[in-house]
């Protein structure tokens, strides 16, 4: 069985950093990727703000974030960066094509044994198993935004992944303190298809001007707000993005043709208009700086303490254990 000690993140953004904080702070030695440089130093100061939070709710001291902060490294070349890479976590924008290049590279630079997860959300994990040689140690590992708090990572296998691969990509998975679930390469694999049922119903009502935003947003947190108890369903959109949920429904509608997937004209307007949540200030809601930075806080502060307090959270000090 591989003994993974080396892992890299392809991709610095939103979930790229998130991703590779985590790896890291889990005792692995982590290389970001990112085509520019000013991508990873922005992704380094994210995950410096990140761990002060950490810092801030007790869960970590300066010497365990200095220690997390050492097992990190940046790299804008590919092949360079997977070349001692155990398990390589693709997370750039969801487009084929550039995922295309990027898992060739990864291919064509990484050991034999390294196994490659993809973090995409809605691709199939067989398309892009198909670009490499080794497509039976590509396998899907979704995280949630944001990944270095969220504790469920979904893992798609597809009809070549072997069980070996897939019972490492779980002890892998656990060893970052999240909590991982198993199931077919689907489009949407599960949390989106589900995420989908209230997020395009939601949008449906407001253009349908059967109430505001706010009042919608407000009904499903009194009432469905096990999944979003902080925010409705249209400023989740917002936060993750709506060219993100455009793109997803879009790519779930036109691989499975069911209706109740096919994205409201309304999310398709406001996408061609550029708004497409905080990213641009406007979305459904409007931003500013500001508001954005206070939201996103609140996300986090309240979603850690609630999984402090559930027992979920398990967060790592840059230490392997065992």
């Amino acid at each position: 069985m591989v003994k993974i000690s080396n892992v890299t993140v392809l991709g610095a953004g939103t979930m790229g950093h998130g991703i590779a904080q985590l790896c890291a702070q889990s005792g692995y030695k982590t290389v970001v990727v990112a085509t520019r440089m000013e991508s990873l130093k922005r992704a380094e100061q994210y995950i410096k703000r990140n761990l002060e939070l950490f810092k801030q709710k007790g869960l970590l001291s300066d010497v365990d974030i200095e220690v997390i902060m050492s097992n990190l490294s940046y790299e804008t070349n590919v092949g360079k960066a997977v070349k001692d890479a155990d398990f390589v976590i693709e997370s750039v924008t969801e487009d084929v094509e550039v995922k295309r290049r990027v898992l060739q590279e990864t291919d064509a630079n990484a050991p034999s044994h390294a196994i490659v997860g993809s973090n995409t959300s809605t691709i199939r994990i067989s398309l892009l198993a198909s670009f490499t040689k080794r497509p039976h140690m590509v396998i899907g590992t979704h995280f949630w935004n944001p990944p270095h708090i969220m504790p469920l990572v979904e893992i798609v296998k597809t009809q070549y992944t072997t069980d070996e691969v897939i019972n490492i990509t779980k002890a892998f998975i656990e060893s970052l303190g999240k909590i991982p679930v198993v199931c077919k390469d689907t489009p949407g694999f599960l949390g989106v298809r589900l995420q989908a049922a209230i997020v395009l119903e939601a949008i449906r009502m407001l253009e349908e001007g059967i109430a505001s935003a706010e009042d919608i947003d407000t009904a499903v947190k009194l009432t469905l707000g096990l999944r979003y108890p902080l925010f409705g369903p249209l400023r989740v959109v917002d936060l993750g993005g709506l060219d993100v949920f455009y793109n997803a429904y879009t790519i779930l509608y036109s691989e499975t043709g069911k209706e109740h997937f096919k994205p409201p004209e309304l999310l398709k307007k406001k996408v061609e208009a550029r708004e497409l949540g905080i990213k641009t200030l406007k979305g459904f809601y409007t931003y500013t700086p500001e508001e954005v930075d206070k939201i996103t806080r609140l996300r986090d502060e309240w979603t850690l303490d609630f999984l402090i307090k559930s027992g979920l959270l398990k967060v790592k000090k840059g230490r392997k254990e065992g």
